[in-house]
C-alpha cells in the first residue's frame, strides 16, 4: 500500500505539473475511510502508508518542486456520513482526488458525486459488480483490489475444468450491515449466469443459524459417493 500510494501522488504531481508549469500548485488529498480498526482499511492503519508516501516524495525535489500536498482525513463511518464529508469539504474547496471509501454503499454515493465533479476515486474496497458498470455513474474510480466478479471468474473456470453444472450458493446476509458476502456471491452468481449453470441459492443470519436446515436443503443438490470404502461428500460450492 506505501508504494500505491507513492505512485498515486507521482501521478497527480505530473498531472498537476503539466497544466501549470510555473506556479506552485497544492494537492488536495481528502481521505475517507472509517475511524474504527474494526475495518481492514481504517483511518488508523492507512495514514502511516500515505505519511510514508508523502515524507518518500519529499526526499526526490524533482518530483516536489513546486507542489504541496494537503492532506485531510474524514471518518466515513462506512455509511451516509463518508458523502456528507465530501460535500461539507467541498464547500470549502473540492478535493484533487479521494482515497476511500472502502464499504460499498458508501463508495457507491461518494463514486457517483465525485464522477460527476470529475474528481478520480481510488479505492481499496468497492469490490461489487455494479462499480464494474464505469460509466456514467463511476467513471472516475480506480480499484487497487480485485473485484468480485474476478472470484466469480475464478469459480466458473473451475466448474468448466470439471465439468460441473450445478451450484449451491450459501452466504451470510447482514442486511443492516456492510453485506460483503452478499456482494461477494453476487460476483459469482453473475459469472455463472452467463452460462448455462443450475445455480440455488440459500442465505441466513449469522445470529440465527439453523445448521440442520442447511443441511437439509445442500443435500438436495449434493451427491454421496462411497469411495474406497469411505463416503466422499461431492457439492457444488
Amino acid at each position: 500500500f506505501p508504494l500505491y500510494c507513492i505512485s498515486l501522488l507521482s501521478l497527480l504531481i505530473l498531472e498537476a505539473r503539466s497544466s501549470s508549469l510555473n506556479e506552485e500548485k497544492e494537492v488536495n488529498v481528502l481521505v475517507l475511510l472509517p475511524q474504527q480498526n474494526s475495518y481492514m482499511f481504517s483511518i488508523p492503519i492507512v495514514k502511516p502508508a500515505v505519511q510514508y508516501a508523502l515524507e518518500t516524495l519529499k526526499k526526490n525535489g524533482t518530483y516536489l518542486s513546486g507542489f504541496s500536498f494537503k492532506v485531510d482525513y474524514e471518518n466515513s463511518e462506512c455509511g451516509n456520513q463518508a458523502l456528507y464529508s465530501l460535500v461539507d469539504k467541498s464547500m470549502e474547496k473540492k478535493p484533487d482526488v479521494i482515497l476511500g471509501p472502502v464499504c460499498e454503499y458508501a463508495a457507491a454515493q461518494v463514486v457517483r458525486l465525485a464522477s460527476h465533479w470529475k474528481i478520480p476515486v481510488i479505492s481499496a474496497g468497492a469490490l461489487a459488480p455494479g462499480f464494474n458498470q464505469k460509466n456514467p455513474e463511476y467513471s472516475h474510480l480506480t480499484r487497487i483490489s480485485p473485484a468480485y466478479s474476478k472470484m466469480g471468474e475464478m469459480f466458473l473456470a473451475m466448474f468448466q475444468h470439471y465439468r460441473w453444472k450445478r451450484a449451491f450458493l450459501i452466504y451470510d446476509d447482514d442486511k443492516l450491515l456492510e453485506r460483503n458476502c452478499y456482494f461477494a456471491i453476487e460476483g459469482v452468481h453473475e459469472a455463472f449466469s452467463k452460462e448455462d449453470f443450475h445455480m440455488y441459492v440459500y442465505s441466513f443470519e449469522e445470529n440465527s443459524v439453523d445448521v440442520d436446515e442447511i443441511i437439509r436443503e445442500v443435500r438436495k443438490t449434493a451427491r454421496i459417493m462411497p469411495k474406497d470404502q469411505t463416503l466422499t461428500v461431492h457439492t457444488f460450492f
